[in-house]
């Protein structure tokens, strides 16, 4: 009986501290996300991701200029809330079409090019709703590149 009593409030202080590092986590996500809307230029932000089943998941955000090619991304991979953004500068560069090409392997692993195709959907989304409710092509609307 003894035992049961040392475990559940062990489990508890685990699941709190996972509670709390989730929260510095997605804090650390906002702040990024919103540092790249703020930083200026023109063009668009997407969001992607990838989870891993055994292996780390992968948050990138990419950010695409007038001509859909990529000027900054930004990689978060990891297994735990201590993961953070780095730079994937081998995606800067990179054409919004090549990033949909489904057997695209390269330059990174399978679950970052999985997350960067998201990232390209939700662009399409965007625009097509733009398109939707305007009626006209989208305009692109101002992003900062930092």
């Amino acid at each position: 009986m003894s035992f049961v009593y040392f475990v559940i409030p062990v489990l508890a202080a685990l699941w709190l501290l996972q509670g709390v590092g989730t929260y510095f986590q997605m804090t650390h996500y906002r702040k990024v996300l919103g540092g790249i809307t703020e930083a200026g230029g023109e063009g668009y932000v997407g969001v992607g991701n990838a989870k891993g089943k055994f292996g780390k998941g992968v948050i990138l955000i990419l950010v695409f200029d007038r001509d859909r090619t990529v000027t900054n991304a930004l990689r978060m991979r990891g297994m735990t809330v201590f993961a953070r953004f780095e730079a994937a500068p081998e995606l800067v560069g990179l054409e919004a079409g090549k990033l949909e090409e489904i057997d695209l392997k390269e330059p990174y692993d399978a679950g970052t090019m999985l997350a960067a195709r998201r990232a390209v959907e939700q662009i399409r989304r965007i625009e097509a709703e733009q398109r939707k409710v305007e009626g006209t092509k989208p305009e692109l609307r101002e992003v900062r590149v930092g």
